[in-house]
């Protein structure tokens, strides 16, 4: 019997494989509407992130002994929506919004800087016929070079994006793992899936309501774990 931990582990990297997409910083071309995208995209940066959090490290507890004749544990199947955590653990949900507000100005820059691109890509078009071919020829060129300080601070800001929010989160999914296990043992619970990712997978057929222990879970986490505390202990 796997512990509660390594549920949450394979339940945290579904639910990164059903979010689609790794956070990042916006990526888009030069059409008209990509400013408006950028805009957009950097605040899913967020938001894609907080939905695929690192998954809390596995632990591995002493198999016990079968019970005699052979027949596997008796207790409860429960199922767990993780997705939910992003805003029902509070604490989570604050260190997120403690993310988001950090990379403002740096998705700001970025728009800026997209906005500058545009800008230019608009006038090429629009006077191509009307400047000589040295104008046109240094637009080129300064598109291309603010297209390249684009690509390279997304790459960049892209890696202290997840940096800083491993160093925000990880502690929070560390306690999670290790709060489902008790909450697991105290509840008399021998099996935890992970309903989305059971779902997709056809492995998910019928459960009942009674079944899920997302919202009580997150309840008795929130009790234990206020997310003022967890706010005053950040690094």
């Amino acid at each position: 019997m796997r512990s509660g931990l390594a549920y949450l582990s394979d339940a945290l990297k579904a639910a990164k494989m059903r979010c689609g997409q790794e956070a990042r910083l916006p990526r888009w071309g030069l059409g008209r509407e990509s400013s408006c995208a950028l805009v957009m995209g950097a605040l899913l940066a967020v938001a894609a992130w907080a939905q695929t959090p690192p998954p809390p490290p596995r632990q591995t507890p002493p198999t016990p002994a079968a019970p005699a004749g052979g027949q596997g544990a008796e207790g409860k199947i429960a199922i767990i929506n993780t997705a939910a955590f992003r805003t029902g653990i509070n604490e989570l949900k604050a260190q997120l919004e403690v993310l988001n507000k950090e990379f403002e100005p740096k998705n700001k820059e970025l728009a800026d800087l997209q906005k500058q691109i545009e800008e230019l890509n608009n006038k090429m078009q629009t006077q191509r016929l009307t400047v000589q071919a040295t104008v046109l020829n240094q637009w080129v060129e300064q598109k291309a070079e603010l297209e390249k300080s684009f690509k390279r601070r997304q790459e960049d800001y892209q890696a202290e994006f997840q940096k800083r929010g491993q160093q925000l989160t990880s502690p929070i999914y560390d306690r999670l793992g290790e709060f489902l296990s008790r909450y697991a043992e105290k509840n008399g619970i021998v099996l935890v899936v992970e309903a989305v990712a059971a779902q997709q997978a056809g492995l998910l057929v019928y459960a009942t309501a009674a079944t899920d222990i997302t919202e009580d879970f997150m309840k008795e986490y929130n009790k234990l774990y206020p997310a003022s505390a967890s706010a005053a202990k950040q690094p």
